[in-house]
This record gives C-alpha cells, structure tokens and sequence, in this order.
C-alpha cells in the first residue's frame, strides 16, 4: 500500500542552466557527462523502470513538469515515457506549468496544463484518508480572483461532506509555509537567493489557506518546488518537499520518495535515483 512521488521533473531546467542559468556550475557537475537533457530523461526512465516493479498504488507529481510550456519537446518527451506506463500519474501544476513567464500562472498556461494533465485540482479517497491535489500557484498569484475563488470554492465544497475526524493529505507544488530553523542551517542559500514569498505562500494568504482546514485533520502536505528534501510544519501539520527529480538545487542528491501506509500509520522516505 504505497504511493510513489516525484516533483520537479523540469525538463530543460538544466540544458537552460548550463547556457545562462545561475545554476550553470551546480548543472554541469550533475549531468555527469552526459547531454543535460538526456540527464533528465535519463532519470525519468530510471524512476518509471523502478515503478513498473515496485507496483504503487498509484504516482503523484507534484509539479515542474517541463521547465518552458512553449517548448514542445520537452512536453513531447514527457508523454512519450509516460504515456504506456501501467500506474496512472496523479499531476498538480508547478509554477512552471501553468504560464510563460513562470512567476505569473496565466489563462493561457491553464488552458496548456488542463489539456495536456488534465484538472489542476481534484480529489479522491485513499485508505482512510482523502487526498487533495491543488494548483499551488493560484495561492501565489490571488490577485485573479475568479481563479482563486473557484478553487477556494471546490475546497470548502469538499471539505462540507467530510466529518471533522476525516484525516486529509495534500499535494501541491509550493509549500505554504517554511519554519526558518527548519531550513537555515543547511540551505540558507538557496532560499535568499530569492524572497522567501517566492517559494511559499505570503502571509496572509497562508493564514487563509490553513484557515478552510480548521474544523478537519490536515495531516501531512507533500510539495515540490525548492529541489530539495525539507520537513517542516505549520501548527500540527507537517509539511514535506521532495528533492528534484531533475536538476537538484541544494546537498540533496535527484529522486523520489516512498508514502507507505500500514495500520492506520503514514511513513515517507526518500531515495536516491
């Protein structure tokens, strides 16, 4: 009884990188001789390989499918390993999926997203819990609010037909919130080479967020985004980011990770690819 996870695929993150990113020396250690996009298809079919054996109960991506929505390539080599794969893919958009500019989610980047993965957001039972997939970066980018409220309508929506003993998972992309001595020690780096509202949600939209789980037991949240593995919590939820399977950003090596359920219990760990 288990659920595979990966994020941050990111096609063409790192071939992009190597030419002008300001990873280039960090890109060029990981792709190890080999073309940077090979690297990351290379990993790709090595995850997919491991999945076909390991028999999920189903995959979860959290988001960062491609690095650019206007290079079909990279969505073309996407679906082309993914395609035939006998588990189904549950995808939440990454920032990078849903515009052009990745720091703006866009109508046009919607309508690229729900056509190629389907709903940015949904839900379904698993065990005893209710698993949510949400479209992070609406929560990053309020300022539309008809987008906003529809998915903050389907999330109070949901939540009314649920008891309050319902435990309750979530996937998304960015993590909603980041304790500081959480991440400080060892990525402190990473984080300040942008605003931290970059890579969470700001503080009073994450009030909000965690206000329409009040009266239910939000229990875990697993994100993507930072290209690195973290554990951190908000009040008693605990919030997990999974390393890239792409490119990395931070110590953490590319991978995956492992949900496992046994007697009522959850447990999560992450593996190198």
């Amino acid at each position: 009884m288990s659920i595979l996870l990966i994020t941050d695929t990111q096609l063409g993150m790192a071939l992009k990188n190597i030419k002008f990113g300001r990873w280039t020396e960090k890109a060029l250690s990981w792709k190890n001789d080999l073309d940077p996009s090979e690297k990351e298809l290379k990993n790709l079919d090595k995850f997919l390989k491991f999945a076909k054996e390991h028999n999920p109960d189903f995959i979860v991506h959290t988001g960062d499918i491609v690095n650019e929505i206007d290079k079909p390539n990279d969505l073309s080599s996407y679906k082309h390993l993914t395609d035939n794969l006998p588990y189904k893919i549950n995808h939440v958009p990454g920032n990078h999926d849903v515009g052009i500019d990745s720091d703006k989610l866009s109508t046009e980047g919607l309508s690229f997203y729900r056509k190629n993965f389907g709903d940015d957001f949904y839900n379904f039972k698993w065990k005893e819990f209710e698993l949510f997939f949400l479209n992070s970066s609406i929560f990053t980018n309020y300022d539309n609010k008809d987008i906003y409220l529809e998915q903050i309508n389907f999330i109070k929506k949901t939540l009314q037909k649920f008891s309050s003993s319902k435990r309750i998972i979530l996937f998304m992309h960015h993590p909603p919130y980041i304790n500081e001595k959480d991440i400080l020690d060892s990525h402190e780096e990473l984080i300040y080479s942008k605003d931290l509202s970059y890579w969470t949600f700001e503080e009073n939209i994450n009030s909000e967020f965690f206000e329409l789980f009040n009266d239910h037991k939000l229990e875990y949240i697993f994100t993507g985004h930072l290209h690195i593995n973290l554990e951190t919590s908000f009040h008693e939820t605990k919030i997990i980011t999974t390393s890239a399977l792409g490119l990395p950003l931070g110590e953490d090596p590319s991978g995956y990770r492992i949900i496992d359920y046994k007697d009522g219990e959850l447990s999560y760990k992450f593996y190198e690819i």
